[in-house]
C-alpha cells in the first residue's frame, strides 16, 4: 500500500445541442489540462461541443468510463449534455469522480448536488487551483495520508472534501459542505500556454482572417491575454466567475504566438484575443501590440471592448492601428436607453454613436455585438436600433447575424433574476429559457416569429449567393481569375457592374425586411395579415412573408431571382461553390 498511482483523468466539453463550423478549442480546460501536465498529471480531452450526437452514444463510443476522473465544463446550454454523460460514466463505474465547473456550475452549485447523486463536486470559478489539489489528492491509496488542501492536515482520500473553492455532498449525506472561495490566480504568467488536444469527431476548421489592408487571407490563433472584466453588465456570464481583472506581460503574449507556431507549424500572422475586455488598459494594450509588432510587423490582431472605453482611450487608437490593428469587437449591444437602463451598461445611446464615429474616422473596422431583443423590447425600441443601423453605416455589415439576437438569461447574471422577478416566476436552474417565447409584449412576439422565419427561409440562401458573389468579385478585382482585373475576361463588363449591384444589394436584403416588417408591426400587421405578394408573384408562403419582401437590385427584383442571378453571374465568372460549403468571403472574418 502507499504506490503513487496516476489517476486516469479525462476533461469534457459537452453538446450545446448544435452545430457550429466556427468551432475552436475550449480554451478554459485546455488551460487546466497544461496545469495538471505540468504538475505530471497528464489527462485527456473531449470536445464535443458542437456534436448533434445522443450525448450517452458519445460518452458510450469513446469509452469515458475508463477514467479514474471525468471534469465537465457546463455552459446552461450543455448542462443536460453533462449529467447524462455523467449518469451513464457513474452508472458503469461508481468510484469515478465526476467534477463539474464552467459558469453554470458555479452559478447553481449548491442545486446541482442536491438534486444530481451522479456530480461528487463542483469547483467554483477559476479550475486549475483545485482540480490539481484533487488530482494530487488521489494520487495515493485510499489508506495513504495526504495533505490535499494545503493547511498542514492530514487525512484520507476524505480530506478532498476540504479542498478551497469546491462544492460536496457531506460524507454522511446530510447537507452540503460548501468551502470557502480560493483566490483567482494572480499571476496570470505562471500558467503553462493552453497547449492541449481534444479528441472531437468534427475537428476544427482552420481559424484565418482576411486582412484587407495586406490584401491576402492569413492564418489566425485564438490569444487570451486576460482574465475577467471590471465592469458589471446584467446579462453576462463573467460576473459569475468574478470581476477581479488580471493581464498577463506583453511578452508572455509574443511568446504565446512563437509557440504554437513552431508547435502546429503553422505561421500565424493575425491574433485574435478572447480577453472578455481586452482594451481594459490602454496602456497594457499598447505595450501589447507593440511587442508584437517587434516580434514580426506582418501581425495583425483584433479585440472585443466596450464603447466608453473606446472614448476615453481615443489617443491611443491611432498608434495601435500603426502596430496592426484591423479591427474591434464592440460592445454596443442597443441603440435604445431603457434597454441599456436594463442591461447595466451605463453609457447612453449618444456614447455608441461616438465610437463608431471615432472608429470609422480612423478606419479601424467594426465588429458589433449586439443584442436587438430583450423580453421586455417594445417596437420604439426596435425602431432606435434600426436608425442606428442605418445612420451608423451598419446597412452593408455582415455576417447578418446581429439582426436575429436576443437576450439570453443565463443562471447567475443579474438580469435573469430582474426578469425572474418582474414575471414573478421562479426559473429551473437546469433549464435555459428560450429567448424567443418570453416577450411581454404581443406585437413584439409576433415581430420576433415573423423574423424568424425569414431567418429560417432565406438567410443560409443570402449567405451562399453573397460568399460567391463577393469572392467572384475579389478574384476579379486582384486578377487572379486570369483578367485585367477589370472583369474583363469571361465576364462583360455589364456583367460585372450588375453583380456588384447585386451583392450591395443582398447585404442589404434582411436589413430591408426588418424595416418593412417594423413599419407593418406599427400599423397593426395589416401586410402580414392579407398575405401574399403585392406584385401577385405567390410563391406559397402561407404566413405572409412575401408581402413584407423587398424588391432588390437595380431592376427590383423578387429576393429569390436576385439569389439565383448572383449565383448564376458568379459561375460565368468562373466562381462556383458547393452548396453547403461555407467560404471566408474579402470582407474579412470567417
Amino acid at each position: 500500500m502507499g504506490t503513487l498511482t496516476r489517476p486516469a483523468i479525462a476533461f469534457v466539453n459537452p453538446s450545446v445541442g448544435f452545430s457550429d463550423r466556427r468551432k475552436s478549442k475550449p480554451i478554459g480546460l485546455a488551460y487546466i489540462m497544461a496545469y495538471l501536465e505540468k504538475s505530471g498529471f497528464p489527462s485527456s480531452g473531449f470536445d464535443f461541443g458542437d456534436s448533434e450526437d445522443d450525448a450517452v452514444e458519445l460518452a458510450a463510443h469513446y469509452s469515458l468510463d475508463r477514467f479514474d476522473v471525468v471534469g465537465f465544463s457546463v455552459y446552461n446550454e450543455s448542462f443536460r449534455a453533462a449529467i447524462a454523460m455523467a449518469e451513464w460514466i457513474k452508472n458503469r463505474r461508481p468510484e469515478c469522480l465526476i467534477v463539474l465547473g464552467g459558469p453554470h456550475a458555479t452559478a447553481v452549485h449548491e442545486h446541482i448536488l442536491r438534486r444530481y447523486p451522479c456530480v461528487d463536486v463542483v469547483v467554483r470559478r477559476e479550475g486549475e487551483e483545485a482540480m490539481l489539489d484533487l488530482v494530487r489528492g488521489l494520487d495515493v491509496d485510499v489508506d495513504v495520508d495526504v495533505d490535499v488542501d494545503g493547511d498542514g492536515d492530514a487525512g484520507d482520500r476524505a480530506g478532498l472534501t476540504g479542498i478551497r473553492g469546491t462544492t460536496w455532498r457531506a460524507p454522511d449525506g446530510a447537507g452540503l459542505l460548501v468551502n470557502e472561495d480560493r483566490d483567482f490566480v494572480p499571476d496570470l504568467d505562471q500558467i503553462p500556454f493552453p497547449d492541449a488536444e481534444f479528441t472531437s469527431h468534427s475537428g476544427y476548421p482552420d481559424l484565418t482572417y482576411y486582412d484587407e489592408v495586406q490584401g491576402r487571407l492569413k492564418a489566425a490563433l485564438t490569444i487570451c491575454s486576460s482574465r475577467s472584466c471590471p465592469y458589471n453588465c446584467s446579462f453576462c456570464g463573467v460576473l459569475t466567475i468574478g470581476r477581479k481583472y488580471r493581464s498577463r506581460e506583453a511578452e508572455r503574449v509574443v511568446a504565446e504566438l512563437l509557440h504554437f507556431r513552431a508547435r502546429h507549424g503553422v505561421n500565424y500572422e493575425h491574433v485574435y484575443f478572447s480577453d472578455a475586455n481586452f482594451f481594459v488598459s490602454p496602456t497594457r494594450a499598447l505595450e501589447v501590440a507593440e511587442a508584437l509588432y517587434e516580434a514580426d510587423p506582418q501581425v495583425t490582431f483584433s479585440f472585443g471592448t466596450r464603447v466608453n472605453q473606446i472614448l476615453k482611450a481615443a489617443e491611443v487608437l491611432p498608434r495601435l492601428k500603426e502596430r496592426g490593428l484591423r479591427f474591434i469587437e464592440l460592445g454596443i449591444e442597443s441603440a435604445s436607453e431603457p434597454v441599456l437602463e436594463r442591461l447595466a451598461k451605463h453609457v447612453k445611446p449618444e456614447v455608441n454613436v461616438a465610437a463608431v464615429r471615432l472608429l470609422k474616422r480612423l478606419g479601424i473596422e467594426i465588429s458589433l455585438d449586439f443584442i436587438m431583443l430583450d423580453p421586455a423590447t417594445t417596437l420604439p425600441d426596435i425602431r432606435a436600433n434600426l436608425e442606428f443601423l442605418r445612420e451608423a453605416g451598419f446597412y452593408d455589415y455582415v455576417p447578418h447575424d446581429h439582426l436575429y439576437t436576443a437576450l439570453v438569461l443565463y443562471e447567475g447574471t443579474p438580469i435573469r433574476d430582474f426578469y425572474a422577478r418582474r414575471f414573478g416566476v421562479v426559473f429551473d436552474p437546469d433549464d435555459l429559457p428560450s429567448p424567443f417565447t418570453l416577450f411581454e409584449l404581443p406585437e413584439v412576439q409576433r415581430f420576433s416569429d415573423t423574423l424568424r422565419a425569414f431567418r429560417k427561409q432565406w438567410q443560409d440562401r443570402i449567405d451562399g449567393a453573397l460568399a460567391q458573389g463577393e469572392l467572384a468579385l475579389a478574384s476579379m478585382a486582384d486578377g487572379s481569375d486570369g483578367s485585367d482585373g477589370l472583369g474583363g475576361s469571361d465576364l462583360p463588363r455589364e456583367s460585372h457592374a450588375r453583380l456588384q449591384l447585386d451583392v450591395v444589394s443582398l447585404r442589404h436584403a434582411p436589413n430591408l425586411f426588418m424595416e418593412r416588417l417594423l413599419e407593418d408591426a406599427e400599423a397593426g400587421f395589416p401586410l402580414l395579415d392579407e398575405g401574399g405578394d403585392e406584385a401577385g408573384d405567390k410563391r406559397g408562403d402561407d404566413d405572409g412573408l412575401e408581402a413584407l419582401l423587398p424588391r432588390l437590385g437595380h431592376d427590383h427584383v423578387h429576393l429569390h431571382d436576385l439569389i439565383e442571378r448572383t449565383e448564376a453571374t458568379a459561375r460565368e465568372a468562373g466562381f462556383a461553390q458547393a452548396p453547403g460549403v461555407g467560404a471566408v468571403g474579402p470582407h474579412g472574418r470567417d
